[in-house]
């Protein structure tokens, strides 16, 4: 097990590339997801700039924004209102880090809209990950699982059969047909899981002097 410490402990260490090429994973049975998630989508944004020692801060921060929650955030996880503020936590972290070279802004394009057909919620988040190259910014997308997982996990890539995951339960790839909106199907049946839409968030890489 890697234990991660602060600058001033390891700094007689060798430093380690800026550049990984595998996600943070969290505990087999713990619910902190949510923050894995968000170290993760600074991997994926920052690629060039965030390495372990950024990672190590920007947890120590997140774990702060939520200390009220803990222990039992441990195993319950982080609800939508709690990623929220996590959420606020890590942009002003990543405006604060110049080395970072960009700041991330962050939306819920469905907070308040009730997706009635999955198509519709795939064809926009389809449109968000294709759009950086116009953009010209990185992005990524954190959703949430609902049954049997439950679940904040990182998407990178869509395409028209499948989507993927940069993720703390080493989840790679799943086929869009195993998604439902549907809570009972997804109980009944052990091949389908639950998009909760609005947990969604849209998170995008911006430059400093955007």
């Amino acid at each position: 097990m890697k234990t991660f410490l602060p600058k001033t402990r390891r700094a007689a260490s060798a430093k380690l590339p800026a550049l990984r090429r595998t996600p943070y994973l969290q505990g087999q049975i713990d619910g902190l997801c949510g923050l894995y998630g968000i170290v993760n989508a600074f991997q994926c944004l920052f690629p060039g700039s965030f390495d372990d020692d950024d990672a190590w801060e920007l947890m120590v921060e997140l774990c702060e924004t939520i200390a009220p929650k803990f222990p039992s955030v441990i195993w319950r996880g982080a609800g939508v209102v709690d990623m929220v503020s996590l959420f606020e936590t890590a942009q002003a972290y990543a405006q604060k880090r110049r080395h970072l070279k960009g700041h991330i802004a962050v939306r819920r394009p469905f907070a308040r809209r009730k997706i009635e057909r999955i198509d519709s919620f795939w064809g926009e988040l389809d449109s968000w990950l294709n759009a950086d190259e116009l953009a010209q910014s990185k992005r990524v997308a954190l959703i949430g699982l609902g049954l049997p997982d439950n679940h904040w996990t990182i998407v990178t890539r869509k395409t028209q059969r499948s989507v993927t995951f940069f993720d703390s339960w080493e989840l790679k790839r799943l086929a869009l047909r195993q998604f439902t909106l549907s809570a009972k199907l997804a109980k009944t049946e052990g091949s389908k899981h639950k998009l909760d839409t609005r947990q969604t968030f849209f998170i995008e890489r911006l430059s400093h002097l955007s």
